[in-house]
């Protein structure tokens, strides 16, 4: 829990990227860790920053959501009108009471419609609407990776025991401290683009940090301010930064305004395809180098397959090499072709806009 907390929560689109993500940073990581952590209710699943799936303390969700909460809330839905607000708290109280037990998202789903048909509201929209607009959980329920594609939810209020949500001020000082505790030094456009909420909303949080004396300020080679915690180690280029591998959605990718830090724009347009499915990477030196996909061998085995977006030298080889066959013993008894769908995926680039092309 305390290394989720140190990187201001996980991305958890995909069930398996919050155990992968602990594993690429963590000596002897093991995801029945994380498994407990989720059934202890010490680690929750929820729409989060840039109203994305996260895994986060609960303690940080208590924190951070009120915060957000604007931001989801201002949220409209494409191409549609809006559902009468009165409307849209009275399904929501009654799928939060309902959920007060944990469902399936059909079975969810149902009660809403069924809601909604005796107000004479679009279903879809109220589905759009009640989702977005209050607070549920995704229950644990299978294994590996806790979570299946087909969520089960449940109320907030119901699944964490005596949850009290923070101030909306302090909680936006909280989520400010987490991401420069996880991310700094960065700029707060790079904060912006991380959390999905303004710069103006943000700068309080800064501000509260500043006056706690806590806030370290510097500049880029480009002049930009950066801004960090004061205590926060701010080690030199010369320290070493061995062959890493990322899960899909990445915190590390998608925590910057200005990503060119960690990929230049070659890659990050085959690494990011046309949906917004950011693949899974390796990194060489501190930057991604190429994409990394798991294949199942006969029985149980797993081996990975390296797509690198350039010529990679026979020491680095070795390295990713060693690294691979260590990911491959991790993921082999869980799910040895991980992210399998995705390598096929239509949405993703063509080989043509390959950085090495």
């Amino acid at each position: 829990m305390a290394a989720i907390e140190s990187l201001a929560g996980l991305q958890a689109q995909e069930p398996a990227s919050p155990y992968l993500a602990l594993w690429s940073r963590l000596a002897r990581f093991a995801a029945d860790d994380l498994d407990r952590e989720f059934a202890d209710r010490a680690v929750v699943k929820a729409t989060l920053m840039r109203v994305t799936l996260h895994a986060v303390s609960a303690a940080d969700y208590a924190s951070f959501l009120p915060a957000l909460r604007p931001m989801h809330h201002a949220l409209r839905r494409r191409g549609t009108g809006s559902i009468d607000e009165a409307v849209v708290r009275r399904l929501g109280r009654s799928a939060l009471a309902f959920a007060a037990e944990p469902r399936t998202n059909p079975v969810l789903r149902d009660h809403v419609d069924s809601e909604a048909t005796r107000l004479a509201v679009d279903l879809d929209e109220a589905w759009w609407w009640v989702r977005l607009r209050h607070d549920f959980i995704h229950v644990p329920t299978t294994r590996p990776w806790s979570f299946s594609r087909r969520p089960t939810l449940a109320a907030a209020t119901s699944w964490l025991a005596d949850l009290a949500f923070a101030k909306e001020s302090l909680a936006i000082e909280h989520l400010v401290r987490r991401y420069l505790g996880a991310f700094g030094p960065a700029t707060m456009a790079d904060a912006a683009a991380w959390s999905g909420l303004t710069i103006a909303r943000l700068r309080p949080g800064f501000s509260g940090i500043e006056q706690s004396g806590q806030l370290w300020r510097g500049r880029d080679e480009r002049g930009r301010e950066l801004l960090d915690l004061l205590t926060s180690p701010r080690p030199g280029c010369g320290v070493d930064a061995p062959p890493r591998f990322l899960p899909m959605w990445d915190s590390l990718l998608l925590a910057y305004a200005d990503r060119t830090r960690l990929i230049d724009d070659a890659a990050r347009s085959v690494v990011i395809g046309r949906n917004g499915d950011t693949l899974p990477t390796f990194l060489v030196d501190g930057r991604v180098a190429g994409l990394w996909w798991a294949v199942a061998d006969s029985g149980s085995g797993c081996r990975i397959e390296l797509e690198p977006f350039g010529r990679l030298a026979a020491a680095t080889r070795r390295a990713l090499d060693r690294e691979a066959e260590r990911l491959a013993a991790f993921l082999a008894p869980l799910e040895p072709a991980v992210y399998r769908r995705y390598r096929t995926s239509r949405a993703r680039r063509p080989r043509t806009a390959w950085p090495g092309a």
